[in-house]
């Protein structure tokens, strides 16, 4: 049995909501080295999303079955995330990037989750929403003003 005592004043009660589906903004906050239920090697990657008190999961899987979508999915993570350093071994320098991927709606277990759909490229990223917060808060910042909807991205 786990030896833990548990200490109420350190819980906070959040609200995470589905993030809408569209394009936007994310800071890598976290990466792990998996291998995956197919045996294949790869990255799960969190995300922090710009207005949004919710996190996203992209998974960077190595699928030396499928060398050409592979190194795609790779470049275009690269590429969004302004990534020089083509070393898949220096993974831990990647967190802090910015980037921007494109959420879609995905039915897990009866329930509405968002999910990565791919990475944009740095040319698609300039009318999506900034970061209003620093990624490591606990507590997000105000939004100064509601965000309108463009071509799947956010502009105030």
């Amino acid at each position: 049995m786990a030896n833990w005592i548990y200490n109420a004043s350190e819980y906070t009660a959040r609200n995470f909501e589905l993030i809408p589906e569209g394009d936007y903004k994310v800071i890598i906050n976290n990466i792990e080295e998996k291998i995956f239920s197919t045996g294949n090697e790869g990255f799960e990657i969190t995300l922090d999303v710009a207005g949004f008190n919710s996190k996203l999961w992209y998974y960077l899987v190595l699928d030396p079955n499928n060398t050409t979508k592979t190194n795609q999915r790779i470049g275009m993570f690269f590429d969004s995330f302004a990534i020089q350093d083509y070393n898949l071994s220096n993974y831990n320098n990647w967190i802090g990037k910015d980037g921007a991927v494109r959420v879609r709606h995905n039915t897990y277990n009866g329930s509405l989750t968002a999910n990565v759909a791919f990475c944009l490229s740095r040319s698609q990223q300039a009318k999506l929403l900034t970061h209003q917060t620093n990624p490591f808060d606990t507590v997000p910042a105000p939004v100064a003003a509601s965000p309108q909807k463009v071509s799947g991205g956010f502009v105030f």
